[in-house]
């Protein structure tokens, strides 16, 4: 049995799951740490089914900067994710132009943490299991 194969399935999922959980985590905590800045628009995680696309995808993540003093925001990540400004929410009662809706984000930041805390255990049992097998099973 090649020890590609051992790496490949459940293990790599998990680990895209896990960058992908950690990428929309700091999008999350952008999006409340910036709840009082005006006209701030609220960003989000966009996952692209790559099995209905099929192409080159680009390495990294094209951010637009808004201001001289903006810091330039290149980030290496999967190549089937994408940020993008969000949708305002359908009521927005805030003058300020500012986009972020505190509830429906800390309701996703708990979905999100819930999601990759669910990653994170199912890797660390898979390599539990790997671990037992190289000791031969506990003889």
């Amino acid at each position: 049995m090649p020890t590609q194969s051992l790496f490949e399935g459940a293990i790599s999922t998990l680990q895209k799951t896990l960058n992908r959980g950690s990428l929309r985590h700091r999008v999350l905590t952008s999006n409340i740490a910036n709840i009082d800045t005006p006209n701030y628009k609220a960003f989000e995680v966009v996952m692209e089914d790559v099995r209905q696309k099929k192409g080159n995808f680009p390495d990294t993540l094209e951010l637009v900067r808004t201001g001289p003093r903006h810091l330039d925001g290149r980030r290496h990540a999967s190549s089937d994710v994408k940020i993008k400004a969000s949708d305002p929410p359908p009521f927005n009662l805030r003058a300020d132009g500012n986009t972020v809706d505190l509830d429906r984000t800390m309701g996703k930041l708990a979905e999100n943490t819930i999601l990759y805390r669910t990653a994170a255990q199912l890797i660390k049992k898979k390599f539990q299991g790997l671990k037992n097998v190289i000791q031969g099973g506990g003889k």
